[in-house]
């Protein structure tokens, strides 16, 4: 007499069967899991450097200047200091500033140039608006790009890379083609 539980001889084993099976499917889920391990390991262990601004990139915050009578609304603003006395320094960043504008084809009408001052002396530059404020900490030695809703968002120093700073403006601009 035989007993149930034990294979008799005839009848083939499946064991080799289920252990094939059972390897396609740790096989499988290997595959799928893969590509999300490799990822996970790849950002763990090499985080992300971050951007690649050639301006400084600035903490989003008002600009200093926003409320003061005259500031254009609903448009990219290039800012710079008109400092006193600073005749030759203060024309080449205002020409740079204008051809920065000019460079950026159909989107120059969202951009527009400011100038401000101090006090009331008037410095002859080349900017579609000039302001008159009281003292402020915002530094001179360059231009601002500030966004439409009056936050300021990069710092170009007057050394700057006038071809790389109208790449960069390009692509803020193509990027936020709603605002503005």
């Amino acid at each position: 007499m035989s007993r149930v539980d034990e294979p008799s001889p005839q009848a083939p084993s499946p064991e080799p069967s289920r252990r094939r099976g059972r390897l396609k499917l740790l096989l499988m889920a290997a595959i799928c899991l893969a590509p999300v391990l490799a990822s996970w390991a790849t950002y763990r262990l090499m985080p992300p450097q971050g951007g690649k601004s050639y301006g400084q990139l600035l903490p989003t915050r008002p600009f200093a200047l926003i409320g003061a009578q005259g500031w254009p609304r609903g448009k990219w603003v290039l800012a710079a200091r008109i400092e006193p006395g600073c005749q030759t320094r203060c024309q080449q960043r205002f020409f740079a500033m204008r051809q920065i504008q000019r460079a950026q084809g159909e989107a120059a009408g969202r951009l527009t140039r400011l100038g401000w001052q101090e006090g009331v002396a008037h410095e002859e530059v080349d900017a579609t608006h000039i302001l008159q404020s009281a003292q402020t900490d915002v530094d001179g030695g360059g231009y601002y790009l500030v966004d439409p809703l009056g936050n300021q968002v990069l710092f170009y120093p007057d050394a700057a890379d006038p071809k790389k700073v109208i790449q960069e403006i390009g692509r803020v601009l193509k990027t936020n083609n709603g605002i503005g």
